[in-house]
Formats: structure tokens, sequence, C-alpha cells
């Protein structure tokens, strides 16, 4: 049994178990013991516990200091706006707007309004402003830092009693306000089934099978080079890393020999990376390199890795982040020549088995597979966000679009999406007969990514010092690996 209380000077929201189930910090439980829900969503309009208790005593919250006051308690049913009480008609079931002191004129000092009430008048603020603790003057609300990327999907700039949502290069901000989406041609989702890669579309949820190999091997780990629409694979069936060419049709086989759960690749240095869990290495290989009977490739780094899994490259800045699944789970960040190697956040992790980068917002997710989670944090390693979800069971890859999180999920045999700031609206978007296991969305905000080869974007990259492979693969006559 779960009961809550609200602590009427903080206007904070506690509740009180005798726990049926354990949760984490970020979340409470509900009332009938089966769930846990995010902190966040207490109170938010939107019964997400199966019992609704996640919405019980919020109407003791419409009237507190420190709170935006334009909300008056009507009963325990709901929050009343403040603008229609005492005003001659009863709004509230139990008729708790009308009567009392409601005839008592505003006299008070406040800052911004004063409402009539039963109680006698009071001060309230108007959009974008709470109350002070004072009762009678009013603060701005900072909708940036307190919602988070709640208010804007990308950036945000507070103003006094508002905001405004920018986006940046390459995206358009939507009608709403809120919403950047990406410009020019459809964001696609590359999925991997079985035998088969699939082309989703993520607007107009239109499928199509891009690449087929024999039905007895398994497309497995995959990646896109942005230049030469390439599909990049891992095949397990010949321990191998092929490519196909989306253009014209042509296949081949990069690497021979080699075991991986995850493939990177770095489109700008023009390298291929994968990981080596059982040998706790990272490797890596030229895109142009052809087998030719022997491995052509370098362990990039060894040693201490205690069984390195998902891999994500940042080529612009010349950095990699992977998680490690060993005895300590851990995510790591280094530069993609394996130096400048540290821990990015080695706490309150289980087994993070997906990796993506969001990089309009600099953020890294993690899909959470013994904890049933998904994480975020700033690339730094601060700003860390978790949130519980039950339905993260056994993901494999993940991927980050505009305001969405998708993943491949083993156990059920799907490809689910949700809101990847606040967890919400989850929508299963593909189910197959058969595992799916490696997911991309090729065109990551980059403008004019199949152009991105000689632009401007390059030139910048190759001025700045953050990928010196970038240009004439750095003069090396080989194998060249970015140091910024």
């Amino acid at each position: 049994v779960c009961s809550a209380r609200v602590d009427i000077r903080s206007g904070d929201l506690y509740w009180l178990a005798f726990l049926h189930v354990s949760c984490s910090r970020t979340h409470v439980p509900c009332r009938d013991g089966t769930g846990c829900v995010a902190q966040e969503y207490l109170c938010d309009g939107e019964k997400d516990c199966a019992d609704g208790s996640d919405e019980d005593g919020c109407t003791q919250l419409c009237n507190t200091p420190g709170r935006s006051h334009s909300s008056y308690p009507c009963g325990l049913e709901s929050c009343l706006n403040a603008s229609v009480v005492c005003n001659g008609r009863q709004d509230c079931a139990d008729g708790s707007d009308e009567g009392g002191n409601c005839s008592v004129p505003c006299q008070r000092s406040c800052t911004h309004l004063c409402y009539p009430s039963p109680q006698g008048p009071r001060c309230w603020c108007g959009p974008g402003y709470r109350l002070a603790e004072d009762g009678l003057s009013c603060m701005d609300i900072d909708e940036c830092t307190e919602w988070g990327k709640g208010a804007c999907s990308q950036t945000c700039l507070n103003a006094p009693g508002s905001y405004s949502c920018g986006c940046l290069p390459g995206y358009l901000l939507e009608p709403n306000g809120h919403v950047c989406k990406l410009t020019g041609p459809e964001p696609k989702l590359l999925v991997a089934v079985q035998s088969e890669v699939l082309s989703y579309g993520l607007r107009s949820g239109h499928e199509e099978v891009v690449l087929t190999t024999d039905k007895d091997r398994v497309v497995f780990s995959l990646d896109y080079d942005l230049v030469e629409r390439k599909v990049f694979w891992m095949d397990l069936a010949t321990e191998s890393i092929r490519w196909q060419d989306l253009s014209s049709g042509k296949k081949g086989t990069l690497v021979k020999g080699v075991r991986s759960d995850c493939i990177a690749v770095d489109w700008l240095g023009r390298n291929l990376y994968w990981t080596d869990g059982v040998a706790g290495q990272v490797l890596a290989t030229r895109l142009a390199a052809a087998w030719k009977g022997t491995p052509e490739y370098t362990v990039v780094m060894d040693g201490d890795l205690d069984q390195p899994h998902s891999l994500v490259l940042q080529p612009l800045a010349g950095r990699m982040y992977w998680s490690e699944v060993g005895s300590h789970s851990r995510l790591m960040e280094a530069s993609m020549d394996g130096s400048w190697r540290h821990v990015l956040l080695a706490q309150g992790l289980g087994w993070p088995t997906a990796l993506a980068l969001d990089l309009p917002t600099q953020r890294i997710f993690w899909l959470d597979e013994k904890l049933g989670s998904v994480g975020s944090a700033h690339l730094d390693g601060s700003s860390v966000k978790v949130l519980k979800l039950h339905w993260v069971r056994s993901p494999f890859a993940a991927a980050v679009c505009e305001g969405q999180l998708y993943w491949s999920e083993r156990k059920t045999w799907s490809v689910q999406q949700v809101d990847k700031a606040s967890g919400k609206n989850r929508t299963v978007l593909l189910k197959r007969h058969g595992q799916p296991h490696g997911l991309q969305v090729p065109s990551w905000g980059a403008p004019n990514p199949a152009h991105l080869w000689g632009s401007a974007v390059l030139t910048s990259a190759v001025s700045a010092g953050t990928n010196g492979c970038a240009k004439s693969n750095g003069g090396c006559a080989q194998l060249c690996l970015p140091n910024p």
C-alpha cells in the first residue's frame, strides 16, 4: 500500500510506501505496487500508474507558494482556473469556488493580479511566473532550466514570463514552436532483421527492403557510410564484415576472421571500428580495404577494457564512446586513436547494451537490459537522467532522430520508439518474424549528408583539427587514426 502527502510549505509531493516493487531513486511506486513512475510524471494530468495513483493528491498543489498560481483547488477532484473563482457560477462540483468571503474586495499589494476567493483575496501570477514565498510578488519561471528538454527539443532561450525555442542548422522549427525537424528528404531508419535490411520512413511509415543476404546468414550489427551510401554489417556466420553499395548494388567483404557485437563507421576519416568483447579490444580498418586473404586492421585499444560492447563515433570531434558490460559496467570515452581514454559514467549501470548519440543536444543515450531503463547524459558525463521503462527488455541497438529514441528489441522481435526526453508515447514501429539487430538513422542531422565529402562541413573539420584524417588520409600510406 502506498499513500501520498504534500509538504504545504515547499509544495513537494512525497510518497510513503510499503514497497511491493523496488524503484530507483528517480522513480516512485504506484499505490497498487505493480510498477514505478518517474517523478516528473507525478501530477502531469496523465495517469501513468494503472491505478491512477500518480495523479492522487495533486489538488493540494494548486495553491502553494513556489508554484504557478493560476489555479484554485476544486475539492478533491481537480484544479480550477483562478479567473473563474467567485464569478457567481458554481464551477466546482461541490460549489467550493463560490460563497464565503468572495465579496471581500482585493486590497492586497499584489505584484501582478489579485483574485477573490471564498477564503478571501489572494494574489496570483500570470503565465511564466510563480508566486514568491511572501504571497505578494511574482518570480519568473526559467522554463529552459526547470523543464529541461521538455521545453525545447534543441536550443532554449529564457525571457521574462516566457521562453523561445531555436534550431540548429539543418533543422526547422515546427509550428508548435517547440520541436525541431530535419529539413530536406524524409529521415529513414535502417533496420537489420534476420537476413534483410529494411528502410523505414520515419514520417511516412514506408517500408522497403534495401539489402538481402543468404537466408542462412544473419545481418548483425550495421552502420552506414554517408559519403558513398554503403551499408556495412557484421556477418556472424562467416565471421566477416561485409558491405553493399545501395546505389549500384555492388557487394564486398571488408575483413574476415572477426567477431563483434557492434561496428561503427567514421565517414569523415574513412575508417570502420568494431568491438571484440571476448578479447577486450576495439579495432579499426580502412573503409577502402579489400579482403585479400590476410587481415588488414589494427588494435586501437587493448588491455584493461572489460568486455567492450556497444560503440558510437563522433567523427567531427574525433571522439568515440563505448559501453563495457563485464564485472563493472561503465561508459567510456576516448579519442578515435585510443588516446585520452577515461570513464564517462560508472554508477547506476546494469548492462548498457545499446548506445546512441544525439549530437544536436550533445547527449549520449543508453538502454540498460538488466535495469530495464533508458538513460542519457551530457557528453561530459554530467546531467544524468534515467527513466525506468518496463518495456525495455532486450535492447540490441539504438538511434536518436529529432525528438525520438528508437531501438531494436530481440525478445519481442520489434523496433520501438519513445519520446527521448520523457520516455512517453511508446510506439511499436516494426514487428517481424525474426529478431531485429542493427539499427541506424543515416541522416543524423548534418546538412545534405550525401554531399558531405568535400563540403564546408569537411573543410571546417579539417581546419579545426578535430579529424586530421579527413584530408588526404592525414598523409598516411595506410590506416590513419584521428587524434584531436
